[in-house]
Formats: C-alpha cells, sequence, structure tokens
C-alpha cells in the first residue's frame, strides 16, 4: 500500500462479462488501467461467481489486495499477510485465511435437489453435467470448465421451466436457508448471502487495517447478482453488454452511478482510468 491519495481507491470488480470479455474470457482490454492501479497502489477486489479454482489461476488479479471473495459471496479469501483485527473467525485452507458466509457445497446440493423434487422444476445443475457439457454452456475450455466445477459453496444451474415452478423452487430453497440468485448466464443455489455481504465486509476490513485512509469504494459489474455489490459501493459501474444493453440498477441515495460506454473490460478500462485521473495523482 502506498502514501498517495489513489490509495483511497477501493475497487470491487465482477470478471465474466465485466473485467473479462464475455465471449474470449480475456482481460486484455483492460491491462492499462491495471497497470495504472497497480502503480498507484490501488487494492483491487475480485468479486465473482467463479470457484476458488478458477481465481486462484489469476494472481496477476489476486495479488493487487490479497483478498477475494469467490461464487457470489459465499467466501472471502485472505492472504496470509492480510492483517485482520482481533476476534475476526477464519478458516486455513493452504496459504488463505477463509471467512465462510454461505453454507458448504453439500448443503446447497442437497438442499436445491429437495427443492427441485419438491416443485418438479425442470433444471439442469453442474452436478449434472459433465465438464464438456460445461464447456458447451460457458464456453470455458475444457481445463477452465473442469475448474468451474469445483464448487465449495453453491451449485450454478440452467432453469428450464415455467415462472410458476421457479416461484415454488425459490420458495422451497428459501425454507431451507437458501437462496437463487440470477448471473449473467446461470442461476445459482447458494447459502443465504450475496456479493454485497462479502463486498461490504472486506471493505470494513481494510477500514480497520488502515485506519488513517479514507476509503473510496467502487464496484464494477453487469449481471442481477451484481447488484448488491453495486448498491454497497461509493461509486457504481454499470458495465454495458456486448448488444449494448446494461442492468436496469435502482442508486442508491447519494451514489454516484456510471454507466459504460463500452462493453466489457474496454468499458472497464475506460472507467476506471477516468477515476484514476479523478483521485490518483501521478
Amino acid at each position: 500500500m502506498n502514501g498517495n491519495i489513489g490509495s483511497e481507491l477501493l475497487v470491487f470488480t465482477d470478471l465474466d462479462g465485466t473485467l473479462l470479455d464475455f465471449s474470449t474470457y480475456s482481460c486484455n482490454a483492460a491491462l492499462l488501467s491495471l497497470k495504472r492501479m497497480k502503480e498507484c497502489g490501488i487494492p483491487l477486489v475480485i468479486n465473482s461467481s467463479k470457484t476458488r479454482a478458477e481465481i486462484e489461476t489469476m494472481p496477476s488479479l489476486t495479488s493487487l489486495s490479497g483478498a477475494f471473495i469467490v461464487e457470489n459471496g459465499s467466501a472471502i479469501f485472505l492472504d496470509e499477510c492480510f492483517p485482520l483485527p482481533h476476534g475476526i473467525e477464519t478458516e486455513r485452507s493452504g496459504r488463505h485465511r477463509v471467512i465462510m458466509l454461505g453454507r458448504p457445497y453439500e448443503d446447497v446440493l442437497g438442499g436445491l435437489r429437495q427443492a427441485r423434487i419438491q416443485c418438479r422444476a425442470r433444471l439442469k445443475s453442474f452436478s449434472d453435467m459433465s465438464t464438456e457439457e460445461v464447456s458447451r454452456i460457458t464456453g470455458l475450455d475444457l481445463e477452465s470448465s473442469l475448474r468451474a466445477k469445483e464448487r465449495e459453496y453453491s451449485e450454478p444451474f440452467i432453469f428450464e421451466g415455467d415462472e410458476k415452478e421457479l416461484d415454488c423452487l425459490v420458495a422451497q430453497l428459501t425454507e431451507r436457508g437458501l437462496s437463487c440468485i440470477e448471473g449473467g448466464r446461470l442461476s445459482y443455489a447458494i447459502g443465504s448471502t450475496d456479493k454485497g455481504r462479502a463486498a461490504s465486509m472486506v471493505r470494513e476490513l481494510y477500514r480497520a487495517a488502515f485506519p488513517d485512509i479514507r476509503w473510496r469504494t467502487v464496484a464494477l459489474g453487469d449481471g442481477p447478482n451484481d447488484a448488491a455489490m453495486l448498491r454497497m459501493a461509493d461509486v457504481a459501474v454499470v458495465i454495458r453488454r456486448p448488444d449494448g444493453s446494461f442492468l436496469d440498477y435502482e442508486p442508491e441515495p447519494s451514489q454516484q452511478v456510471i454507466i459504460s460506454s463500452k462493453p466489457g473490460p474496454a468499458g472497464w478500462n475506460e472507467e476506471v482510468s477516468r477515476l484514476i485521473d479523478e483521485l490518483c495523482i501521478g
């Protein structure tokens, strides 16, 4: 963490369709702003529906803060050197300390299966799919699809039923202490958490660790599952989709909202660069 004014920015970002291109999963269009963030000492916290196994393949991104959030807010992974205040309970997992906010995968998968049977809901989840099927649905290569199936806290699924079935499914999941979140490509069965809850906790960890810094939070996302994260930020950046559409987002009072003019990482790069120009010296 450096001492210039740029260190006041704390950036939370979605990946698919936001920092990563919706089709190619590349962040090349955002490399310039990522480089500037590193030079300015601006922390970047990934907050994604992706698994830990997927995000750990992105050290150039995770190294910018020492913290990342997986599976739609289900767990926060912190590097060993991340300064934690007293009283925060974590679990050890390799070189990470983990704060679990959601539910273990076995609980989520069992609850989804029970709810599906109860509602006779037509859906297909990752546990029902081969790696090849996941690849076809997501556009990921086979190796990445295998990592996407390494679930720890949530279960993605494709819903094929009608509105009545969906209402029943949501109600049954709620009865079991779970929730249903809609993402860009998929829906997710998950514990009672979301990206906003996890991002708020990381923000408070930064405030406790660096009490002399006035953090200005920025959140960037493109899908319905990003709305809770966008709401917790001082600046909400809604990233356009490839077809030019964007999330119908209702801002919080006094919140600055930016709609990117470009889709995906190109829009991410443009808006982050503009914020750095405003708030980062050098």
